[in-house]
């Protein structure tokens, strides 16, 4: 939820929304690859949500791609 500073928190970082979305729920969505943290918003009339902001966020560790012997079983 959105503060009344305009900002969310995510993993103890301030993220600064937008005051029109005060008391509003939002979702962030953070990209390892890209590098980035994006914040989505759907209004209770609209069908499809909105990205809002889009933020740098540098990791501090390497991530490596997914291990070919590592994955889904069926």
């Amino acid at each position: 939820m959105v503060d009344n500073d305009g900002k969310i928190s995510v993993l103890n970082e301030a993220f600064k929304v937008g005051k029109e979305f005060i008391s509003e729920y939002v979702w962030a969505t953070i990209c390892l690859k890209k590098q980035t943290l994006e914040v989505f918003y759907r209004a209770k009339d609209q069908d499809t949500a909105v990205l809002i902001e889009k933020f740098e966020y540098k990791r501090s560790e390497e991530v490596n791609d997914l291990r070919q012997d590592i994955g889904k079983t069926s």
